[in-house]
């Protein structure tokens, strides 16, 4: 399937709904992981299952790296998440690892090249940031939120997310709203 922007977001929309939530609600990632019976384990957890001390050191020492992994078991599928992260940042972790689950992406055989680097494919990584930053802030509400001239700050604590990712997510809603303001003679 070509996976359209419109199309995932009317993903996101169905998630959400079923979830019973509205355009301003927050979103819940670790509620949706449990409707599809995905386990959510922090990195930390994982030394309740006889993860060596130096690998998850190794691992939790390495936070620009990595945030979170969808990992395959059988039919099942399973999340790590890096646990030194805010929390703000782990619940975009989760939400972006969800949309690889929700938009149905294969599982490559391998995740590390020859030389140690990652193996992904770009174009559904972008589908995945584009499916988690619905589910935690719909375009919809943005569109509302940029229109009302809200700051990062009042996105952030609305949704739940880092000031960064409220300016990311805001960035194209603002756009639009002030050209539709200087159209129309509004004030921001």
């Amino acid at each position: 399937m070509r996976w359209t922007h419109k199309l995932i977001r009317e993903v996101a929309q169905e998630e959400r709904g079923a979830l019973g939530l509205g355009p301003f609600d927050e979103f819940d990632p670790y509620a949706l992981a449990a409707a599809y019976g995905i386990s959510v384990y922090t990195l930390s957890d994982l030394r309740d299952w006889d993860l060596p001390t130096e690998v998850h050191e190794h691992f939790h020492q390495s936070s620009g790296t990595w945030s979170a992994a969808l990992i395959p078991i059988g039919s099942a599928r399973l999340i790590v998440e890096h646990d030194g992260h805010a929390l703000v940042r782990r619940r975009a972790s989760i939400a972006h690892e969800l949309g690889h689950h929700l938009l149905e992406h294969p599982f490559n055989a391998a995740l590390l090249g020859e030389n140690h680097q990652r193996l992904f494919d770009k174009a559904k990584e972008r589908q995945a940031d584009i499916l988690a930053g619905e589910l935690l802030i719909p375009q919809r509400a943005a569109q509302r939120a940029a229109f009302e001239g809200w700051s990062n700050r009042e996105v952030a604590l609305t949704f739940g997310v880092s000031e960064q990712y409220a300016q990311m997510q805001m960035s194209g809603p603002r756009v639009r709203a002030d050209r539709a303001n200087r159209k129309y003679g509004r004030r921001t």
